[in-house]
């Protein structure tokens, strides 16, 4: 895969965190499938290849249709909230690597949810999930710059929601760290729009019939 592709995918790792966060805080619930590949991809601390990190090409198919929408002349499908988390994401990982002592605390903690992930074997498990939004808490949250999400208060006051959103925004900020390590910029979104997303267009089509 090419280097555009490699960003495409992490950037769209990006708009499906922002989706499926819209998604979850609006009606409550997401499709199982998808909450739990993404729990498995902020837990593999040591992927083979970009590919692994997702799954492959299909894992982050909502995320491709996304980045697709996003850049598209129209910029159709996307709402307004699903682009403030996106950008809120990019900006919080930016933040989030300058602070060497929330990088570390994020390691300690993403080193005992994998314990748990090994010791339940099922990434849906409450205290799978559990660990996953403390490794959130632990790190992002203690950032000056917030994200905040907006929703139904009925969701979002719920403890297993709210630790599902913050896993989602922990897999978001991990797609972002993956999108600069690729040498993907925010101003790209803007200025390398055609090339994104030719690329997010034909990954759709080769990938994921």
């Amino acid at each position: 895969m090419s280097r555009t592709e490699h960003q495409v995918m992490a950037l769209a790792g990006v708009f499906q965190a922002a989706i499926l966060v819209e998604q979850l805080a609006r009606q409550g619930s997401i499709d199982k499938d998808t909450l739990a590949l993404c729990i498995r991809s902020v837990l593999n601390l040591n992927p083979s290849s970009v590919e692994a990190v997702y799954e492959g090409v299909a894992g982050i198919r909502t995320g491709l249709q996304g980045v697709r929408d996003v850049l598209s002349r129209r910029g159709s499908g996307i709402s307004t909230e699903v682009m403030r988390y996106a950008m809120g994401i990019l900006h919080a990982q930016r933040k989030l690597a300058g602070r060497n002592d929330l990088m570390d605390a994020l390691g300690k903690s993403l080193d005992r949810a994998v314990e748990q992930l090994r010791y339940f074997d099922d990434p849906l498990h409450d205290s799978v999930v559990g660990a996953a939004a403390r490794c959130y808490q632990d790190s992002v949250s203690k950032l000056s710059f917030r994200i905040r999400v907006m929703g139904n208060p009925t969701y979002l006051q719920n403890p297993r929601t709210a630790d599902q959103v913050r896993a989602l925004l922990l897999f978001g900020i991990r797609s972002a760290h993956l999108w600069q390590q690729q040498g993907g910029r925010r101003w790209h979104i803007l200025f390398r729009r055609n090339a994104l997303y030719d690329s997010a267009q034909q990954l759709l089509l080769r990938h994921t019939h």
